[in-house]
């Protein structure tokens, strides 16, 4: 007997594969989880496994030219870690950077510059999986 989370936790890798909308997979989620709580059923024997599921939540999209996006977070995530690293090194062999500033503050900029971004994609990108039966 597959248990309800195991099943859902399948169901939404399986529709985040398929880039199925945050609000679809809290909508299947819900649907699973209020059928086997009110019948007790197996998620499996009554929706059939998670990854066939999953098909019948709209049509495969073809992927989207992502790569100038992944050309731009892999060069502005490559400036703020060089910029680390230099004042990394700087620290280290104590003498200042090749801007005259203190190692120290490439340090923290390269390291609040690299945490932030991560932050604002996190922030920016994330579609987050709405449970409809929650109004808030």
């Amino acid at each position: 007997m597959t248990t309800v989370a195991k099943y859902t936790r399948e169901l939404i890798f399986a529709l985040r594969l398929r880039d199925v909308p945050g609000e679809v997979i809290g909508d299947a989620v819900a649907q699973v989880e209020s059928h086997v709580a009110d019948t007790g059923e197996d998620p499996v024997s009554a929706f059939g496994p998670a990854r066939e599921y999953a098909k019948t939540f709209g049509e495969p999209k073809s992927p989207a030219r992502r790569w100038p996006w992944y050309v731009l977070n892999w060069a502005i995530g490559f400036l703020f870690g060089c910029v680390l690293l230099i004042g990394v090194m700087a620290q280290v062999r104590g003498d200042s950077t090749y801007w005259g500033l203190p190692p120290v503050v490439l340090v923290v900029v390269g390291a609040i510059g690299l945490v932030g971004y991560l932050v604002a994609l996190t922030l920016i990108w994330a579609d987050r999986v709405k449970d409809p039966r929650k109004t808030h």
